[in-house]
């Protein structure tokens, strides 16, 4: 994903590395509760063992995550925002269904070069957890909602226009389709190179299937 890093000067201090110090936090936080949800199940663990295996507070592990959930989910709405993003700043000549097409080819590349282990880990936890499994169905479902709102924008849709939410939600469950069955070939113990190079073509042919319909919606416009 592409991280863009503000820096800002108070009394002439750069904070650049008080940030970079509570990212560390922040990411060390997560390592250890997916470790111990991996090990023992996510319901079996609590807030307390996460931070004294962190070597942090409890208060600290809230003021980085609302809840335990959030632990598990990490890193979800950057995706979205980058997602969001990338919509709202197609280049000319480039459709909605353009961006989604990039988004997955951009996810199979990135497990074709072995990047994949994170997003094995946060599957098994799930997989073991109904209620996780319930709360990653109501977050898919916000982020078509979210998304909804973003293709509305780019296209100057009325605020009572169907079509927007329809184009995102089958767009969005393409995508998810593409990247459950990723999860499913890496948690079969599918070499990822090879898992890549199945899923591709398949994914091309859905996109394709979809730009009879969508393949124009959405096209920015060129410059002034």
């Amino acid at each position: 994903m592409v991280a863009i890093v503000l820096y800002f000067m108070s009394g002439g201090v750069p904070q650049g590395l008080r940030e970079r110090k509570k990212r560390a936090t922040h990411d060390a936080i997560v390592a250890t509760a997916r470790r111990l949800f991996l090990a023992r199940g996510f319901d079996a663990v609590t807030v307390a063992e996460i931070a004294a295996a962190a070597d942090v507070s409890e208060k600290t592990v809230f003021n980085h995550f609302a809840a335990k959930e959030d632990l598990v989910f990490a890193g979800g709405e950057a995706r979205l925002a980058e997602l969001q993003a990338a919509i709202a700043g197609r280049p000319p000549g480039s459709s909605l269904l353009d961006v989604f097409r990039a988004s997955s080819e951009a996810m199979l590349d990135a497990v074709a070069g072995g990047e994949s282990e994170e997003r094995l880990v946060v599957a098994r936890i799930v997989r073991a957890s109904p209620a996780l499994q319930a709360r990653l169905a109501a977050g898919w479902a916000r982020e078509a909602d979210a998304l909804a709102a973003a293709v509305a924008e780019a296209t100057g849709a009325a605020g009572d226009d169907l079509v927007p939410a329809v184009v995102a939600r089958t767009l969005a469950w393409t995508l998810i389709a593409i990247f459950r069955a990723t999860l499913d070939g890496l948690s079969a113990g599918e070499d990822p190179a090879r898992l890549a190079a199945r899923l591709r073509p398949q994914a091309a042919r859905a996109y394709d299937r979809l730009a009879a319909g969508l393949g124009d919606y959405g096209l920015a416009e060129p410059a002034a």
